[in-house]
């Protein structure tokens, strides 16, 4: 009998090659990776092999230009607010917005901002990491009151009370079952305050100037 020729197997294609990126670019793929993935996982679930699958880069790019999945965390959702509130010279809106997927609701994006703070103070991140990001969130914030009748005092406990309760619901409400319908009544109280500033800023004694405190000898 004739030898059967065997068939000659043909060489596994090869992995297609990530494409060479600027760090710019790089870059921007990443935090808008992380920002999705954060909408859709908890934080502790966005890993550095998830971030770079979605943007379609080297896992080593994450250490190389962010020093850490942490650090890449942070300027993610340090970036969730400029893009959404913070304008250039020409009234487009910051990169990190340009490159957004869709549209995505604010609320939902101050408590995945909100989450993932938490998280990171967890692993052992500063608070002081965030300090200026949310003075930011603050002053936006305050520059868009327009209540003539109360003190500038009146103003920031209020925007600061209010700012306490959204980021404490963003963080606790799965724990302690908000429905949609508390939360609603949650955010109108918060209307209510604004609108009862005056009341309030009387009751209260914010429309008088603050103690003087003596100097220590």
């Amino acid at each position: 009998m004739a030898p059967v020729s065997k068939k000659k197997k043909s060489p596994a294609a090869p992995a297609p090659k990530k494409p060479r990126l600027s760090q710019a670019e790089a870059t921007v793929r990443m935090i808008n990776a992380t920002v999705q993935l954060l909408l859709e996982f908890a934080p502790a679930d966005v890993t550095v092999v998830r971030i770079c699958e979605k943007a379609g880069v080297h896992t080593d790019y994450v250490v190389r230009y962010f020093g850490s999945r942490e650090e890449l965390l942070c300027q993610s959702i340090e970036g969730v607010f400029l893009g959404y509130f913070v304008k250039t010279e020409n009234d487009k809106t910051t990169r990190l917005n340009l490159v957004l997927e869709g549209d995505v609701d604010v609320l939902r994006l101050a408590k995945v901002r909100m989450q993932t703070i938490a998280y990171l103070l967890g692993c052992g991140v500063s608070p002081e990491r965030f300090q200026a990001n949310q003075k930011l969130v603050l002053e936006s914030l305050y520059s868009q009151s327009n209540n003539v009748n109360v003190g500038e005092r009146t103003v920031r406990n209020l925007i600061l009370i209010g700012t306490l309760i959204i980021q404490a619901m963003n963080v606790l409400d799965e724990v302690n079952d908000i429905s949609e319908l508390q939360k609603k009544d949650i955010l109108s109280f918060l209307g209510y305050l604004s609108q009862s500033g005056e009341t309030v800023q009387t009751a209260l004694g914010w429309d008088k100037p603050a103690p003087k405190t003596r100097a220590k000898k």
